[in-house]
């Protein structure tokens, strides 16, 4: 019965956990409205913050090691300073720094300077889940304000000053050598260090009052963190077509980093044929990956190599064009969307296209040798 008990206090307490991290999933989802068009999963963050909770803890073996004999004294208040400062802070900031670092550089996370404060933020918030577990478990439903509001968004903020730092040096190397070239972000890890340790120490020995405050001082330097990556324009939003030679340029120094985005490669297509650019707009959608190409992209891929003849030497009267083969992929509002937008972007010549888009239309079926194009 007991053990019936536990599993259950366990269960609820990571629902709980899980229903407050799916939460702050939300707010930073909404601070960057292109979180998906980059991607991004933040299922995949989050289990690398999990995954730094036993990387912390061979830290805490490690620095408890040379705390214990060094600082370790009679006078309580003076070993939990120490134990805050050179254990419990180092700890878990280096745990999540470097398994943010893992996840930004191994999988090429960071794309633009918004990414590296918000992938460790979601990273700070993986391992604020799994600890919030714990404390629920132990302390009990009367903890879940304190844990889910203020502990996560502690070690969030936390994490967005390094991860900050972090994101800017990945995004553009600084000059120097070795450890010179990341003394900014080491320096930043260590503060946050610093930081979280002695907020853990007010807590105990000062008040909650203490704490706060710190909090809060941490949590404007997010904000601004925050205004500064997010004024930065993103490639991956949806420029007006009369951006179009604003866009082009932040895409492609975008796709440097991200060259197998197919959301970038696809817009970027459409800007150069904004500017009446085909020959730029073909080979933008050709670097797409067949696989990833749907029948719209792909019936525009059509429609440009024929026209004319610029591509191929085929011309759009060839009848052996491939044009209904990815109409019939089509759904009806797709095929509409083609409409429109061939008549937008070609304007009167694009009416060949068109009438083809008529027949299928009217008919069902293939187009019949029966001519069309006069």
């Amino acid at each position: 019965m007991e053990s019936l008990r536990s599993t259950i206090i366990w269960l609820l307490s990571a629902a709980v956990s899980f229903a407050g991290a799916r939460l702050w999933v939300k707010v930073l989802m909404k601070a960057d409205p292109t979180w998906k068009a980059k991607e991004h999963r933040w299922g995949q963050y989050i289990f690398a913050g999990v995954l730094s909770i036993f990387l912390a803890l061979v830290f805490y073996f490690i620095l408890g090691l040379i705390w214990w004999p060094m600082f370790y004294s009679f006078y309580p208040a003076a070993d939990d300073f120490w134990y805050a400062i050179l254990v419990n802070g180092p700890a878990e900031e280096w745990a999540k720094f470097l398994v943010f670092w893992a996840v930004a550089t191994g999988l090429g996370k960071v794309k633009e300077p918004r990414d590296g404060v918000l992938v460790a933020m979601m990273v700070a918030l993986g391992f604020s889940f799994w600890e919030n577990i714990r404390y629920l478990i132990i302390f009990g439903p009367g903890s879940i304000p304190a844990r889910l509001l203020w502990a996560s968004s502690g070690h969030m903020a936390f994490a967005s000053v390094w991860g900050y730092f972090g994101g800017q040096v990945i995004l553009e190397p600084p000059d120097g050598k070795g450890i010179r070239k990341y003394r900014y972000v080491i320096a930043s890890v260590f503060t946050m260090s610093f930081i979280h340790g002695m907020f853990n120490f007010l807590i105990r020995w000062v008040g909650s009052g203490a704490g706060l405050i710190l909090d809060f001082m941490v949590y404007i330097v997010t904000l601004i963190l925050l205004a500064e990556v997010l004024r930065v324009p993103s490639a991956y939003r949806q420029f007006p077509i009369r951006e179009a030679s604003t866009a082009i340029p932040i895409i492609r120094d975008a796709m440097k980093r991200d060259p197998n985005n197919a959301l970038l490669q696809r817009r970027l297509g459409f800007y150069h044929l904004a500017l009446g650019q085909e020959k730029e707009a073909f080979r933008a959608w050709m670097l797409i990956p067949a696989v990833k190409r749907d029948a719209y992209i792909n019936a525009w891929i059509t429609v440009l190599t024929s026209r004319r003849g610029h591509y191929t030497g085929v011309t759009y009267r060839d009848r052996n064009n491939e044009l209904e083969k990815h109409l019939v992929k089509m759904s009806r509002k797709s095929r509409e969307l083609l409409r429109k937008r061939l008549d937008f972007y070609l304007k009167g010549e694009a009416r060949p296209w068109l009438r083809r888009i008529d027949w299928y239309e009217r008919n069902g079926v293939r187009f019949s040798n029966e001519s069309i194009w006069s």
